[in-house]
């Protein structure tokens, strides 16, 4: 009884607890039901091994001046939409960004889309810098 009290007199915080418990459940539900999934830069090599593999980078052109992974496909985030019917659905498809942000947007784009295996960079472009990848600029 004295804790509903106390939550009645907290009002911000129970608030502010609720909130967090509802945005980690929908971030649970959400992993587990997307169409794609998630790789780290390992896996994204690992992935390379498929010469029919698409690397899409989905960064805008001046951000590519700091480099870019080989064989790429440079497509900005806002242009995505409507270049989609250039892309072959039946590849696989790894997708890049600077973070891992703008890529996992588009990666759930094209797993919506019905592209059959679409891969999101954990991490993005930096997170392959980090680990000292090979880079053209």
């Amino acid at each position: 009884m004295e804790f509903i009290q106390f939550l009645q007199g907290e009002l911000l915080l129970t608030g502010t607890l609720f909130a967090l418990i509802i945005l980690l459940i929908v971030n649970f539900y959400s992993e587990k039901f997307r169409k794609y999934e998630v790789v780290d830069t390992n896996g994204a090599v690992s992935l390379m091994d498929d010469d029919e593999l698409v690397i899409l980078d989905v960064r805008e052109e001046k951000e590519r001046n700091a480099g870019f992974i080989s064989n790429d496909i440079n497509i900005p985030m806002g242009q995505v939409k409507g270049k989609v019917d250039s892309l072959e659905k039946s590849k696989n498809i790894l997708v890049y960004c600077k973070s891992g942000t703008r890529s996992d947007r588009i990666a759930d784009l094209l797993s919506k889309s019905d592209f059959q295996k679409v891969y999101s960079l954990k991490g993005g472009f930096n997170s392959w810098l980090k680990a000292e990848l090979p880079i053209d600029k």
